[in-house]
């Protein structure tokens, strides 16, 4: 069994030469064989090695549980450490079940504890550092520790095959996505579970071998508690379905994770691919915004794990957050038209166009315009007018200038918002739309479309600049077609959209 753990810690890289394991001991046999089998590894492998107990104030036998690990520990020569909590009063007082409550001040405890012999090891090392006269490692003296830190504490906990079983069971019950059913990670943070591939049966034929005693926590025969009544009612009817129902369900779990894993990857290269968050004036916290097109072109499975975490991000966690609420904004997203939708916790999603928007605390009227870039002022276009020599190929091609037959304009254009019958020309023909139509054919917000500065002739918009080549739809850009540029022009009208610069008329 030594042997079995100290490859399973090896191949989840759970404790490298240097480590500070810090081991959650209540006296039951799992904890007193995950003890064991760490003090005999510690030497091997490299570690260091310390115990917490936590007494939870629950049971007068728990008195007993402390002193046998405590007087174990003394004889093993490991540190030991014991601390006391009430579970029952922050129960009641957190409106929790006494389960969660004392599995929280446990961690709570764990990693008070991991934390402090991470910064007395890191005042050490420090304090070595400047006293040496030798030259140490720059991340000795420097870097805080981390869970990366191959020297960081490790918190190891006695979880075993059974336990996560149960674990996917008891996650798969109360309705988890796959996340829940990949159970208990080997390595989470710094929580590390050695005996993880192990079972009970295995745990206490090696504590009996050794000559080990354990202590009986009564409470896990009380079947009030769900894991108990999993563990007592639920499990052995499924072993009497399949005598390896434990071991396919825990292979179950590593292959959820395998899976939890790719999905994951696949989620962050479509928020790379589609997703901005940018700032608002006024407003800590950004504008999430997301490209609908890229997200409507992936799988459902993949569209649902994206807005499932931009809600959440935009929440500013997943509490609360059900599938229902992201199902009504993918349908929002596939939607004709516009629209808002409130999900969770504050949270609105709007739709404008080719765009999702997330963001919390009510419906922002400045998000669209703060996070759309089409020019708001005459300040932001130069122009220019120079002879033109013929050469179609030095027309410029790019969304921020275009050229115009400045002899068929006749004067230089008018730089303002759009008026009633402005019309755009758009192609050879003659054919012409109105620029109300042609606006909202491009999906130009509603709240900007009188709000654009553009080029005009009288009551020819010359051009409807595109804001990103990205985020425009294709109309976007176009110049109006009764001015462009042709072997006979013999002057050109340069138009330039500059942000926030000057107009120059030259």
């Amino acid at each position: 069994m030594v042997n079995r753990v100290y490859e399973y810690m090896g191949r989840h890289q759970m404790a490298a030469e240097g480590t500070r394991v810090l081991a959650a001991v209540s006296g039951g046999a799992d904890s007193m064989c995950l003890l064991e089998v760490l003090r005999e590894l510690k030497d091997r492998a490299g570690f260091e090695l310390r115990v917490l107990h936590v007494h939870h104030g629950l049971r007068e036998s728990a008195e007993g549980d402390l002193a046998h690990v405590e007087s174990y520990c003394q004889a093993a020569g490991i540190p030991f450490q014991a601390v006391r909590v009430e579970a029952g009063t922050y129960a009641a007082a957190n409106g929790m079940s006494v389960e969660e409550a004392a599995r929280t001040l446990r961690y709570e405890a764990l990693m008070r504890a991991a934390d402090e012999w991470d910064e007395k090891a890191r005042a050490e090392q420090t304090s070595a550092a400047v006293s040496s006269t030798a030259e140490a490692p720059s991340h000795t003296a420097e870097a805080p520790l981390g869970y990366s830190d191959p020297g960081a504490c490790r918190i190891a906990v006695a979880h075993h095959i059974e336990d996560q079983a149960e674990t996917v069971l008891f996650n798969l019950v109360r309705g988890s996505r796959l996340a829940g059913l990949r159970g208990m990670l080997p390595v989470n943070g710094r929580i590390i579970r050695p005996m993880l591939e192990l079972s009970r049966g295995e745990i206490e034929a090696f504590l009996n071998e050794r000559g080990i005693s354990w202590r009986e926590d009564e409470t896990n025969e009380d079947i009030r508690y769900s894991r108990n009544r999993l563990r007592k009612e639920v499990m052995p009817l499924l072993r009497q379905i399949n005598a390896g129902a434990v071991e396919h369900i825990a292979r179950a779990a590593q292959e959820a994770a395998q899976t939890e894993s790719y999905l994951r990857g696949e989620t962050e290269r479509v928020l790379e691919a589609g997703c901005v968050r940018e700032p608002v004036p006024g407003r800590q916290v950004p504008v999430i915004k997301m490209k609908i097109p890229v997200l409507l072109r992936e799988a459902d499975l993949i569209r649902r794990r994206v807005v499932y975490a931009l809600i959440a991000e935009a929440a500013g966690g997943r509490k609360d957050l059900q599938d229902v609420h992201v199902r009504a904004v993918l349908e929002l997203a596939q939607k004709q038209g516009n629209g808002v939708l409130d999900v969770v916790d504050s949270v609105s999603v709007r739709k404008s166009y080719d765009l999702l928007y997330f963001y919390k605390g009510g419906v922002p009227e400045d998000v669209l315009s703060e996070a759309a870039r089409w020019p708001k002022s005459a300040g932001e276009y130069s122009c220019r007018a120079f002879p033109f020599g013929g050469d179609l190929a030095s027309v410029p091609r790019n969304q921020y200038t275009k050229w115009f037959d400045y002899d068929k304009i006749g004067t230089f254009p008018e730089f303002r918002n759009r008026r009633e019958g402005d019309r755009i020309t758009l192609d050879g023909s003659g054919k012409s739309k109105s620029i109300a139509r042609y606006m909202i054919d491009a999906k130009i917000p509603a709240q900007l479309r009188g709000q654009i500065v553009l080029p005009a002739a009288e009551s020819e918009i010359l051009w409807v600049p595109m804001p990103s080549a990205e985020e425009a739809a294709d109309t976007a850009g176009r110049i109006n077609a009764a001015f462009k540029v042709s072997p006979e022009t013999r002057r050109i009208l340069e138009i330039r959209w500059e942000p926030d610069t000057g107009i120059s008329h030259s």
